[in-house]
């Protein structure tokens, strides 16, 4: 029973999964760069530290890093990975 690849090749139906999400990254950016503006601002005595700075920061600035790092460690892009969540970890 000698079966050539070809043979077997035209038997079998090949399915090829792609991904077709986008680039997570800058999502993770943005809500790193915006929460540091708003920071300073604050830091700089233009605003009050309110419900929308702390908001920003923990939402924007904090669950949308860790999301972003997930959706690069999907994608297997090892340098968005090794930066988005540690700096949303670290502080």
């Amino acid at each position: 029973m000698n079966i050539s690849v070809k043979q077997l090749e035209s038997q079998l139906n090949v399915v090829k999964l792609e991904d077709v999400t986008a680039n997570p990254a800058p999502l993770g950016l943005m809500g790193f760069g915006m929460t540091t503006v708003l920071l300073n601002l604050h830091n700089a005595g233009l605003f009050d530290l309110g419900a929308m700075i702390l908001a920003m920061g923990i939402f924007y600035g904090g669950c949308a890093q860790i999301i972003a790092g997930l959706m690069e460690w999907k994608k297997i892009i090892p340098l968005p990975v090794q930066h988005l969540p540690p700096m949303d970890f670290s502080g």
